[in-house]
């Protein structure tokens, strides 16, 4: 336990996990620190942190905040990072005491903080004010000097920000150029994993025999076949010596590291080294990619050195957060045995992994627990496939946890048994390393260019992010609100955790902004998807066309993160710009909540149509030529089924292929460009009266457009 005086004090008896702040340094000493509190302010810095430690929060603080009683430790390391850039700046402005801040001082530094951080951060800069602008509240325990005055900005919202999000919200989506072939590619991996688990045991035998001593005539003998049997050219090491351990390793033993040297000394024998030489072991190589082998041979050192290790580790990582939905500390944290298979009624497996949740969890003292509570999650054969293949790794290294850092000869010394938890920088590491080691795959198979993982526009892929990416697709599928909140525990968490059960908080509210993203993409999609000439039909494409013209005349950005709260609030609300995406059924609908009458679906709980109900005759759907080349993809699947089945499927197949030819030749007759639909209704707002036939170049005719109705 640190005292008072002294200059560095540790946050370990607060149970900081390893990756995190371990020390609070109030002088630099040896190292340099960006933020230097000036060395007359310590003391009265080392005042309000003692009180931001040992002084639980004010009841009336924590009122409507997800904020705690006693702060962990990784608060207390941000209230420590804003002090000290608070001090730094204090000391620029010559302050010598707390007292002489004044409240146009504050609003400066406020305005230059805020100015001078991107937008990704600006959040986290108004946690770092709220710090500065608590020590005010301080002042009936510190003495006169230290007392500073209370902010102008102090519990106001700062942000000009549409969409500041916290915790698992904040996250970026992961870009499909980057999500799809990284889940691919994960998949190949954890495939490849008897090979890489076969080497690891090879490996381990191999060097784990007993070392003979040294300079024996066997061992020295042994040296000179050796040298014979490869030319008297050796591989190097990654030091850049001879590759003793891996000759060693593959001649079989009763060979010390130091013989070769010696044998050049004693026996007068020479060798050359050549670093471009590979370190083949002999273990075959049985698993493909797309047909054919995926290495051509296991390379000693991307085993010795724990290469493979941490590829197959980071793919099944990738693939569990996937499939479950799992944070990166409950991934990173699962036990050996965790895999569970229950057996259904059909016959088929159904999959759960049994581990630990830690987010949000507080013992008794209201402090965060950091063993966490119990928790299952549901998974799909990937992610199970992902598991098995890491507890047969954990079986090969001897290790105690599924994920850790591989026991290589890399590992540090200093790293004991109790700290091979994985941090998140790791993780990100190892993340990167299996993104390079991919393309470079895909380079060496000649694989299509389509398996190239894309950098990520929003910055480094982290284990957090693929929960976020994931409830977001789910959530902007059918039903998928009550999919997620199912699957990632959110209807528990309600209760439980403190996710508000209003619309402006919580997870309602994160639902609310991934619908109204949506359908934004899909309305900018299908305004540049009509210049380049695309075309619709259906009894609602007049509908689309004023849908449009209203979106382009409101003038929103260009992306969705551009939208401000009001433009975000006026787009949700306005039924006339409802356009949503409906791939299970091949359209679009436009179906309007605020009449159910003309809704021939049924309806989900918050007035949405039910896109899984959606029924042929209904007047709000649109088909455009991207819907109808779905249709003729099915159709060709359709027709390749149809000489393996029996009759009777037979027959349904051809009656459902002769649906869609009948679909598809009404859409190639009838349909029209979406920007004559568009023009037309253009000039009919414009005009007040009647109906225009707009000017339109093509053959299409402006009196063809489709009528509005309720039910075809």
């Amino acid at each position: 336990m640190s005292m008072f005086p002294e200059h560095t004090w540790s946050l370990r008896p607060m149970d900081a996990p390893r990756g995190d702040l371990q020390n609070l340094r109030w002088l630099p000493g040896d190292r340099q620190q960006r933020f230097q509190i000036p060395s007359h302010l310590v003391r009265s810095f080392k005042r309000i942190m003692w009180l931001f430690i040992n002084k639980p929060t004010p009841v009336s603080h924590l009122a409507g905040s997800s904020a705690r009683q006693w702060p962990g430790v990784s608060s207390v390391a941000q209230r420590f990072g804003a002090l000290r850039h608070f001090g730094r700046y204090l000391g620029e402005q010559d302050i010598a005491q707390l007292c002489d801040v004044t409240v146009d001082l504050l609003d400066d530094y406020a305005t230059e903080l805020l100015a001078e951080e991107s937008r990704s951060s600006r959040s986290s800069m108004e946690q770092h004010l709220g710090y500065i602008g608590a020590i005010a509240h301080l002042a009936i325990y510190l003495p006169e000097a230290d007392c500073m005055v209370e902010p102008t900005w102090f519990a106001k919202q700062l942000s000009k920000r549409a969409h500041d999000r916290a915790a698992d919200n904040s996250k970026a989506i992961i870009h499909p150029d980057t999500f799809a072939p990284l889940l691919w590619w994960s998949q190949q991996i954890v495939q490849c994993a008897p090979d890489i688990v076969a080497a690891v045991a090879w490996v381990g035998a191999a060097t784990s025999r007993p070392e003979p001593r040294q300079c024996s005539s066997a061992a020295l003998d042994a040296v000179g076949e050796l040298v014979a049997s490869r030319g008297g050219v050796l591989p190097v090491s990654r030091y850049g010596h001879v590759a003793a351990q891996y000759l060693i390793a593959h001649w079989g033993g009763g060979i010390h590291t130091n013989d070769f040297r010696r044998w050049r000394q004693l026996r007068g024998g020479a060798y050359s080294l050549n670093s471009a030489l590979p370190q083949p072991i002999p273990i075959s190589v049985t698993c493909t990619i797309e047909g054919r082998p995926w290495l051509p041979f296991l390379d000693y050192r991307d085993i010795r050195d724990g290469r493979l290790l941490r590829i197959l580790q980071a793919a099944a990582a990738v693939l569990i957060c996937s499939c479950t939905g799992m944070r990166g500390e409950e991934c990173r944290r699962l036990p050996r045995g965790a895999l569970r298979t229950v057996p259904r009624p059909d016959g088929a497996l159904s999959f759960r992994i049994d581990g630990r949740m830690y987010k949000a969890v507080r013992d008794d003292n209201d402090q965060q627990d950091p063993d966490g509570k119990r928790w299952v999650w549901a998974t799909i054969k990937p992610g199970a496939d992902a598991i098995v293949a890491l507890e047969s790794l954990a079986a090969a290294t001897g290790s105690d946890r599924l994920i850790g850092h591989p026991n290589t000869r890399n590992s540090p010394k200093r790293l004991m048994e109790g700290d091979r938890d994985l941090t998140n920088a790791s993780t990100v590491r190892w993340i990167e390393e299996l993104i390079e080691y991919a393309n470079g795959l895909m380079v060496a198979l000649d694989l299509h260019p389509s398996r190239s993982i894309s950098v990520d526009p929003s910055g480094k892929v982290t284990l957090d992010r693929f929960r976020r990416s994931v409830a977001w697709h789910i959530v902007n599928r059918p039903e998928g609100l009550l999919a997620a909140g199912v699957q990632f525990g959110h209807l528990r968490s309600t209760t439980t955790d403190g996710y508000g059960s209003t619309m402006s908080s919580g997870i309602a509210a994160t639902m609310d902004q991934e619908r109204t993203n949506a359908l934004y993409n899909t309305l900018q999609d299908h305004a540049n998807a009509a210049k380049t000439g695309m075309r619709v039909s259906g009894p609602a494409a007049k509908r689309l066309g004023n849908a449009l013209n209203r979106f382009a005349s409101n003038e929103f950005p260009g992306t969705y993160v551009d939208l401000t709260k009001k433009e975000e609030r006026q787009l949700r609300s306005d039924p006339d710009m409802v356009v949503r995406d409906n791939p299970g059924h091949a359209c679009l609908c436009l179906a309007d909540p605020m009449k159910p009458a003309t809704m021939a679906c049924s309806r989900e709980n918050d007035g949405e149509p039910n896109r899984n109900d959606c029924k042929t005759y209904c007047g709000s759907r649109v088909y455009t030529d991207a819907t109808v080349a779905g249709d003729r993809e099915e159709a060709a699947q359709l027709r390749a089924r149809l000489d393996n089945v029996n009759p009777i499927l037979a027959a349904r197949i051809n009656n459902r292929i002769k649906h869609l030819e009948v679909h598809i030749a009404e859409h190639e007759a009838k349909a029209l460009p979406l920007l004559t639909i568009m023009t037309a209704e253009q000039a009919k707002a414009g005009s007040g009266s009647g109906k225009i036939r707009p000017q339109n170049s093509g053959a299409s005719d402006a009196t063809d457009v489709p009528e509005e109705g309720d039910l075809a």
